[in-house]
């Protein structure tokens, strides 16, 4: 008999009845122990499972971070060389409207003075311009417009 049991005795007077009834309980209690004991193993298992797993979602979310970023400092490359083709097509562009224009001009004041068809014969000329000998001479007239 243990101490704890002789003790138990001598409070409840020697009553076996009521010894009983105390292991009985304690050994409830020692069950429900064990069963909860279990269940902080299994939850721990699952924590660790769980850390696991998140730790494996961090390590794909910062290589597919890495990924989107570098996708956008290309996109960013991307949209400035947009910007200084188009910057570039800008600043070229007066420049060709000018010579649009002019030709234009000619064009119409030569249907003007000689009609339609046929003015080069009534003015002697062997052959007709070029448009490349046009253009050259549009040029070297609106001042250094180099011909692409």
């Amino acid at each position: 008999m243990s101490a704890a049991e002789g003790r138990a005795r001598c409070r409840w007077g020697g009553s076996g009845e009521a010894v009983l009834r105390a292991r009985a309980e304690a050994a409830g209690y020692r069950r429900l122990l064990r069963a909860r004991a279990a269940e902080v193993e299994a939850l721990r298992g699952a924590v660790g499972a769980l850390h696991r797993q998140l730790e494996g979602l961090r390590d794909r979310r910062s290589g597919e971070l890495a990924k989107y970023q570098e996708r956008v400092a290309e996109l960013e490359r991307e949209i400035g060389a947009a910007e200084a083709e188009m910057a570039r097509c800008l600043r070229e562009y007066p420049a060709l409207l000018r010579l649009r224009m002019a030709l234009e001009a000619e064009i119409a004041a030569y249907r003007y003075a000689g009609g339609a068809r046929g003015w080069r014969r009534a003015r002697g000329s062997a052959r007709p311009f070029s448009s490349r000998e046009m253009l050259e001479s549009e040029e070297l007239r609106l001042g250094g417009l180099a011909p692409p």
